[in-house]
């Protein structure tokens, strides 16, 4: 019995051995996985583009030597072009580059098409970027708790449709300060909303609510506190990018939970992830007092 048992395991790994191919650690350069994080918004300040390998997110203990032959370039549909250029030096980056275009002002309406070369590897997206609704405000509402450690307000954003007919997206940042992170943390705490499921009649939307709104991500506040909000249009790319995002945070492994999967980037080309973002883009700022609270 115990020769059968040494004769099965013996077949058995043969016959593993043949089906298995040999399997090279080493990446070529032209099949690594690019990871490319880009925003343009109509603020006037430094607009970036992040880029990296995938193998330097997943390995971080690792220090990767710097990517060669890396050049962007950008342009609109009204014949204006620039470029990206090089400051992760100034940065001390040890990880990823990161690129930078100041002194020109992006514009809403337009249609911005970006492209990535990384050696003789292109990348390319296109995104329009849409104008901002009319705000009208931002006020508070109080909201009990249950812990009864002192009373909440909850933001509430007053603005009207400037494309009725269009569904759009949104992005609200608690502090704008981190929206804009040269790691790409852009999504949290972040939270988007789509006009779907709006009423005909609602002129505003409290920020935990909302068509795509994420539950766990709080806005409340407590009276007198300082409040820092970014507000943000997107495009439906953008907004369901961030949503696979946050699906694969929540993932916790339960038989209810979807497979982490990668978010769809709207780049197009080989082995390349992250997305292109080019987003009107409102910082509001103030402090919960009496006169902007409101009941509800």
């Amino acid at each position: 019995m115990k020769y059968l048992v040494y004769s099965i395991l013996t077949v058995t790994l043969l016959i593993l051995s043949s089906c298995v191919e040999e399997f090279d650690i080493m990446v070529d350069n032209r099949y690594e996985m690019i990871v490319i994080d880009a925003m343009v918004t109509d603020l006037d300040t430094v607009q970036t583009v992040y880029i990296c390998r995938e193998r330097e997110k997943l390995d971080y203990d690792i220090k990767y030597p710097p990517i060669e032959g890396v050049s962007i370039h950008i342009e609109d549909d009204n014949g204006w072009n620039g470029e990206f250029k090089d400051i992760s030096e100034d940065r001390g980056r040890n990880r990823g580059r990161i690129f930078a275009i100041k002194g020109h002002q992006f514009e809403p309406g337009r249609t911005y098409t970006i492209t990535v070369l990384v050696g003789d590897r292109e990348f390319k997206a296109t995104e329009t970027m849409i104008p901002l609704p009319d705000i009208r405000g931002l006020k508070f509402y109080s909201k009990e708790t249950k812990d009864n450690d002192g009373c909440r307000y909850q933001p509430i954003i007053y603005f009207k449709d400037n494309q009725p007919n269009v569904d759009n997206y949104y992005l609200f940042s608690r502090r704008f300060d981190v929206i804009r992170s040269e790691e790409a943390t852009r999504y949290a705490p972040l939270q988007r909303l789509s006009d779907v499921g709006f009423r005909d009649n609602l002129d505003g939307i409290a920020l935990s609510v909302g068509y795509g709104a994420e539950p766990q991500f709080t806005f409340d506040l407590q009276m007198d506190s300082y409040y820092y909000f970014t507000f943000m249009t997107i495009s439906k790319s953008n907004y369901n990018y961030y949503g696979v995002m946050e699906d694969n945070i929540n993932n916790d492994g339960g038989i209810y939970k979807p497979t982490p999967t990668s978010p769809v980037t709207n780049f197009i080309g080989e082995n390349v992830q992250g997305q292109f973002i080019a987003a009107s883009r409102l910082n509001i700022h103030g402090q919960v007092t009496l006169d902007n609270i409101i009941d509800r």
